[in-house]
């Protein structure tokens, strides 16, 4: 296969699989590496997939690759690691990192590959699972405007917002700061909901009521829904936010920035890891204040615990 034009994939994972397909069936090519080598057999139009046995070898085919791995020690690794990217890829290539990772370790890795004149784009998503298999997620991008614009096609085959949030390490800032507040934002619900239940209050009409003032959020937009069905399925797991939330105090700690609230739903979100419910939607959270209220945040048309 002539890799001329080809981009390099590494991370198939439950996000990156659908969005590496997505950029097959708009008809790009990959050059693509996982440790899992059954899950690039498996993506579509494998005539334009060309499946490399080591990092290595794929950056001697691309001049742009494309990341999304769990957390800030795999991207490290994968590129600045013994066999990393950082060896392999020519000068003049794009590093486009879409991992949620520390702000701290992108700029720590960007410095890095601009020694070897290699650019980097750090461009995390918000949208989940779904939103990677249909194509709509948002990208918040930091790094020079110029790669901003190289990458800008490739980005809205598998996102509906891309937004250039600044330099290299600016998109993992706004993604941080957004995954700290939904995450407050689930725990305050949480915490309003079961007193107002625990008061006597139909959930549902207080949602409603909330919908239209000034406690109005996503949390309450588009989880108590699922709370209120009693449907833990994520979703967006306690795990990964968890994961999202000590990055935020990594990088508090590191800026020298409290982070009061942060670290007490860090607090209640490893309470629920503690108790092996990890798995679980974000949601679940609320099940902390329902066990100790004695209440279930429930439509009214199911029993409420007494």
């Amino acid at each position: 296969m002539n890799n001329k034009n080809s981009i390099g994939f590494i991370g198939l994972g439950v996000m990156g699989f659908p969005m590496a397909s997505n950029l097959l069936r708009a008809g790009k090519k990959l050059v693509v590496f996982d440790i899992n080598a059954e899950q690039a057999a498996r993506l579509p139009y494998q005539e334009r997939v060309t499946i490399a046995s080591s990092k290595e070898e794929l950056a001697k085919q691309v001049d742009m690759v494309l990341l999304m791995l769990p957390n800030s020690p795999h991207v490290k690794e994968a590129v600045t690691g013994e066999g990393g990217l950082i060896e392999s890829l020519p000068a003049g290539a794009l590093l486009i990192d879409m991992s949620s990772i520390s702000s701290t370790v992108t700029k720590e890795i960007n410095k890095k590959l601009e020694e070897k004149n290699i650019d980097m784009l750090d461009a995390p998503v918000s949208g989940g699972q779904s939103g990677a298999m249909n194509g709509t997620l948002t990208f918040m991008v930091g790094g020079k405007k110029a790669n901003y614009d190289k990458a800008l096609e490739l980005l809205q085959i598998m996102g509906e917002k891309i937004i250039h949030c600044g330099e290299v390490g600016s998109g993992q800032t706004v993604k941080i700061v957004n995954q700290l507040m939904s995450a407050v934002n689930l725990v305050s619900m949480s915490e309003g909901f079961t007193l107002g239940v625990k008061g006597g209050v139909d959930p549902e009409i207080m949602r409603e009521v909330i919908l239209n003032g000034s406690g109005r959020c996503w949390a309450l937009e588009d989880r108590m829904p699922v709370i209120l069905d009693r449907n833990f399925e994520p979703g967006f797991t306690i795990d990964l936010h968890t994961k999202d939330i000590s990055l935020a105090l990594e990088v508090g700690k590191e800026l020298q920035v409290p982070l009061y609230a942060t670290s007490l739903v860090h607090e209640l979100f490893k309470t629920l890891q503690a108790k092996g419910e990890g798995g679980k939607d974000n949601s679940a959270v609320i099940t902390l204040y329902e066990a100790l209220a004695e209440t279930e945040v429930i439509k009214r048309n199911k029993a409420v615990i007494q």
